[in-house]
């Protein structure tokens, strides 16, 4: 039983061998023998039709004849093999695209119909087409400079109908392996992009591709180079004054720089504590009302310009400080005498405009104010009575310095 089967399947083949020719189609990385039956009707006369990355096929209709469908093969320039690019299962279909093709490239194609044993016509029509060249490239762009924080381009719109979008590449230098894409600007007639964002002083290089509607992409553009706006200039010379009294003044040097807006002071009371914003001002000087004397404070000064950009704070504050109290006199004589007790006092300084004397004893405290010299005769001391006194200078300003060491005498 075997041996028949295996003999009928033999016959089988050698008849079929003889009756029709093979061919070989290698589709989709797989070889696959088809059968070519000579009496299948051959597709001439096969008319194309291209743009840039599609070809249109019209064929004449075969309604009557006994097939399935079409096969359409294709090779290239850069590959001589046919290979199945698409299959048309319906024989009243007299057109199709093939798409997705690279522009201004030449493509052989050729077709067949089969049947619905999968039988293949003989070899037709040869048929050679090309595909249109890209779109041009944006024929002119150009980079506005000195912005803040941001770079604008302005192209002119492109002529070619075609155009539906225009795609935005940057790149930090001008190497074609560098561009990305940063953005897909829409509408042929919009011809403008900012690139916003960008950091004081940053620099790149653009260029423009045009997309077509169907998604082909034109030359690049020229390159163009742009930077956006840098930071005013660092503020330079400041001082603070440490003879103020109750106030600090903060000086710097004046800039002419031509988008000058205001300077920003910054202040604090450490200079391992954060500064913080102290006031704003178009002047080259501020005073800083401080109360208390002695009173140390630190400052850094920086420029706003016209568009908000602020320029680099200094590294290191500078310190002011309040002018302190009068140093404390110091009593040079106290006598006693019929006429009561005689003070003499020396400055310890030259700030002194005035004096205040104190006196204790007897159980109570006096208080001598508004001398203008350095004596002082006190005609109201008791006799045989121990009086300790004590002087304390007083500046212009009103400071009080502290009091002097206590001096006894007895009237």
């Amino acid at each position: 039983m075997k041996k028949f089967r295996l003999s009928l399947y033999l016959l089988c083949l050698i008849l079929l061998l003889n009756a029709c020719s093979t061919g070989s189609l290698a589709t989709f990385g797989n070889t696959k023998e088809l059968v070519v039956d000579e009496n299948l009707p051959r597709l001439e006369n096969v008319k194309t039709l291209s743009d840039m990355s599609n070809i249109a096929f019209e064929w004449e209709p075969l309604y009557s004849e006994n097939i399935q469908g079409f096969y359409l093969y294709r090779a290239s320039q850069d590959s001589a093999d046919f290979k199945l690019v698409a299959t048309v299962r319906n024989k009243f279909q007299t057109h199709y695209v093939d798409m997705k093709l690279r522009p201004a490239t030449k493509y052989r194609y050729m077709m067949k119909s089969f049947n619905e044993q999968g039988h293949i016509s003989e070899q037709g029509q040869l048929i050679e087409a090309m595909t249109t060249p890209r779109i041009e490239a944006v024929p002119f762009v150009k980079a506005i400079t000195n912005l803040p924080n941001r770079i604008k381009l302005i192209w002119r719109p492109h002529t070619d109908l075609r155009v539906k979008s225009y795609i935005i590449e940057r790149a930090k230098t001008d190497d074609n392996r560098n561009f990305k894409k940063i953005a897909e600007v829409q509408n042929r007639l919009n011809a403008e992009y900012i690139d916003e964002n960008l950091k004081p002083g940053e620099n790149f290089w653009y260029r423009i591709v045009a997309v077509s509607f169907d998604g082909v992409t034109s030359e690049f553009s020229q390159s163009v180079h742009s930077t956006s706006k840098a930071l005013p200039p660092q503020i330079e010379n400041i001082n603070a004054s440490t003879d103020g009294s109750n106030s600090i003044i903060v000086t710097w040097n004046a800039n002419n720089y031509k988008d000058f807006s205001y300077y920003k002071i910054y202040t604090t009371n450490s200079s391992l504590l954060p500064y913080t914003l102290l006031a704003k001002t178009q002047s080259n000087s501020y005073e800083d009302k401080v109360e208390g004397a002695g009173r140390t404070k630190y400052y850094k000064v920086t420029m706003v310009d016209q568009d908000g950009l602020e320029s680099v704070m200094p590294k290191e504050g500078v310190m002011g400080k309040t002018l302190g109290i009068p140093t404390s006199p110091s009593i040079i004589l106290a006598q006693s005498s019929d006429s009561g007790v005689y003070l003499e006092w020396i400055d310890n300084d030259e700030r002194a405009v005035e004096y205040e004397v104190k006196r204790y004893g007897d159980g109570q405290t006096t208080l001598f104010k508004g001398i203008k010299e350095k004596r002082l005769q006190d005609i109201k001391a008791l006799p045989e009575v121990q009086y300790s006194y004590e002087i304390i200078a007083i500046d212009s300003a009103g400071l009080r310095s502290e009091p002097s060491k206590k001096v006894k005498a007895v009237q």
